[in-house]
């Protein structure tokens, strides 16, 4: 309970002092000027503004969005869907939170996963570079209007201590994102995705070159 408040009080900090440029469901609209704002929240709940590119830019950019605020974003659950671009083997010490992986090109076959066009979406891989930047334009191109670049990628995210998730086998699995695997035919690549269902556990194989199979039944792989 002690943490839904504070989540939500965070989330009405970001909303009022940093305006920023989600959708707030339901919305009512900015307080009426003579009410009172006077939330204490503990300081280690709102990322610490320091100088840099992480600071910059800000919520209404069009095209990029800036460590910092992203980072707000996470820890008050307000985050938008967060695309991964990175090889399974580079996301095996921690991803975003929440982050889907689809690696290099792979989104423009998945949009069936995005949410509804309306929505936010942030496009990530290690250093923030020219291809997730591709990626973001593609997507607002597809309609997409508030797909993001994370400036400096996750190696920015992780230089300022941002939170992460490593990731972790599904319960009933023994291999995860970033797991190497070999199939039963020689072929050698990584782990993409795990699915653990009624006892029968899945993975898709981001193959050495560049091919995703999948389903294959984890106990083929090796």
């Amino acid at each position: 309970m002690i943490r839904d408040r504070l989540k939500n009080t965070a989330r009405k900090v970001l909303l009022k002092v940093f305006n920023m440029e989600w959708d707030a469901s339901p919305s009512a609209g900015p307080p009426p000027a003579t009410e009172a704002f006077d939330v204490k929240i503990h300081g280690a709940y709102i990322p610490q503004v320091v100088s840099g590119s992480g600071d910059t830019p800000g919520p209404n950019h069009k095209t990029n969005i800036g460590r910092t605020w992203l980072a707000a974003q996470v820890v008050s659950s307000a985050a938008p869907m967060l695309i991964d671009l990175r090889p399974p083997q580079e996301c095996v010490a921690g991803m975003l939170p929440g982050a889907i992986l689809l690696p290099g090109e792979q989104i423009r076959n998945h949009l069936d996963v995005l949410p509804p066009k309306e929505q936010r979406v942030v496009i990530y891989d290690q250093i923030g570079s020219d291809h997730a930047d591709a990626i973001a334009n593609y997507l607002r191109d597809q309609g997409w209007e508030m797909a993001r670049r994370l400036v400096g990628g996750y190696a920015e995210w992780i230089e300022h201590d941002e939170p992460i998730e490593v990731p972790q086998a599904p319960a009933g699995a023994r291999l995860h994102i970033g797991s190497p695997a070999e199939t039963s035919t020689g072929q050698r690549g990584h782990v993409q995705k795990v699915l653990a269902k009624d006892g029968v556990v899945n993975c898709w194989v981001l193959l050495e070159n560049g091919t995703l199979i999948g389903p294959v039944p984890e106990q083929s792989l090796r």
